[in-house]
């Protein structure tokens, strides 16, 4: 992997190394800068999904230090974690929805849980009209298609406005102007100083100025 160290961090993995399913071990030494539009590249099973369970703490290894604004996380701080996880979107392949609620409410959920309801229906508005989900706002995540629920997904993980986003091929699902859209709404939200951290398989849609870190097998 390649690595990147900074004086002024927001988010680091420090001597990590955790088992892959069938692989060899993936060693983590990796510091994130405030602002950073991180891309993380490679081949199946090289680990990709893995790296991004480190940084939203859906797993905690037994070596190394994971620390946010440097403030070490660990799973016995459950306070710590907490804090942090509010700060951030996630976006997963094959991510929950509630199917028995509507679109709005899934997404509005996002923002009750972190109690942040203040100016909700003009934030809401404004996710549906990026996300081109104004005619679907009633209806049954059930009664979705695989590429309406990925914008569902999308729409929740960025209803708070975070701070850090990390999103494993947010394109999955999504056509390709669809996908050109999400390119520029991430840009958009980094340069208002959003950090984005993401897998994805495609890098047409990015400049030079994405930092790629490459995971070797």
């Amino acid at each position: 992997m390649n690595k990147t160290y900074a004086q002024n961090y927001i988010f680091s993995l420090e001597d990590i190394s955790i088992a892959i399913k069938g692989g060899i071990p993936l060693k983590v030494n990796l510091k994130v800068n405030n602002g950073d539009f991180i891309i993380i590249k490679g081949k199946n099973s090289s680990g990709k999904s893995m790296l991004l369970k480190l940084f939203y703490l859906k797993c905690i290894p037994n070596n190394g230090k994971i620390l946010f604004e440097g403030n070490e996380l660990k799973s016995s701080n459950k306070d710590l974690v907490q804090e942090f996880r509010k700060k951030i979107g996630v976006i997963l392949q094959n991510d929950f929805l509630i199917p028995f609620l509507n679109v709005y409410q899934n997404i509005e959920i996002a923002c009750e849980i972190q109690r942040n309801t203040k100016n909700i229906e003009s934030r809401m508005n404004e996710i549906f009209k990026w996300l081109s989900l104004q005619h679907i706002k009633n209806e049954k995540i059930q009664n979705l298609s695989n590429s309406q629920k990925q914008k569902v997904v999308i729409a929740r993980a960025l209803i708070n406005n975070p701070k850090l986003i990390l999103a494993d091929q947010p394109e999955t699902f999504l056509d390709h102007d669809f996908r050109k859209k999400l390119m520029y709404l991430f840009s958009s939200l980094n340069r208002l100083g959003s950090t984005i951290i993401m897998t994805t398989n495609d890098l047409s849609q990015f400049d030079e100025s994405c930092r790629i870190i490459t995971l070797d097998t």
